[in-house]
């Protein structure tokens, strides 16, 4: 019997009106929500539906039957090293938001930059376009700037550009050399996914020690004409 209250009370959980899920799914008013079910813009399981308060399920599928354009707010940070990308840190080092006014506090940011890594974070009041950019499948293309020490030649930069096979599998990094110096070396790394260390990992294999790593640009957005530590609030339309 407990068991079976169980899965009831797990059932009911499971269980919201449609407004409600095409709310939170696309991030818009539930009064706005309401308006485009009752207009025939959404489908139910590939069906169009038009009561807004129908009780449904979280696995249901539900899509737009138009795209809707939505403002979405972002912030471009230029970070600095020595501070991380979270909302808190148990050693109490110094955190991105602690350089940002408390009115963006509820601003998701856009992928990481760990604690040694500087230039552009971003970060927006959006979780849908948060999950659009961070996605592999939306192939956006992130370029960095990476200072380099090691010994490097024609035949090391052509492995760099290889699949790379390690404790994580690195899919064709795209590595140019831009500046060498005797074992001093600035490599620019384009990547359209970002795993948790990537480039310090793929250089730790090819024993390059990085000196200094910098994100400078993220997509259409660049880093470039942001002082260190400072951001720029800018405002778009997103067609969902």
């Amino acid at each position: 019997t407990s068991i079976k209250n169980l899965f009831k009370i797990l059932s009911i959980m499971s269980k919201k009106t449609f407004s409600k899920l095409i709310s939170e799914k696309f991030q818009i008013s539930r009064k706005k929500a309401e308006d485009l079910i009752k207009n025939k813009k959404v489908l139910l399981n590939d069906n169009i539906e038009s009561r807004p308060y129908l009780v449904v399920q979280e696995k249901d599928i539900v899509s737009l039957n138009e795209p809707i354009e939505k403002k979405v707010n972002i912030i471009l940070f230029h970070k600095p090293k020595g501070c991380i990308t979270s909302r808190s840190d148990e050693k109490n080092r110094t955190i991105v938001y602690d350089y940002l006014p408390k009115k963006f506090n509820h601003y998701h940011y856009i992928g990481r930059l760990d604690y040694n890594s500087e230039g552009l974070l971003l970060l927006t009041d959006s979780t849908t376009y948060k999950r659009k950019l961070e996605s592999p499948k939306s192939n956006i293309k992130r370029v960095y700037v990476v200072n380099v020490i090691g010994s490097f030649n024609d035949l090391k930069l052509k492995a760099l550009n290889q699949k790379i096979y390690a404790a994580k599998i690195y899919k064709n990094p795209h590595v140019s050399l831009t500046h060498t110096n005797k074992n001093k070396h600035t490599l620019r790394f384009e990547l359209t996914e970002g795993k948790n260390r990537e480039i310090r990992n793929i250089c730790e294999i090819f024993n390059l020690k990085v000196e200094r790593l910098k994100r400078i640009s993220f997509g259409q957005y660049k880093v470039k004409s942001i002082p260190i530590s400072k951001y720029k609030e800018m405002t778009i339309h997103e067609s969902y």
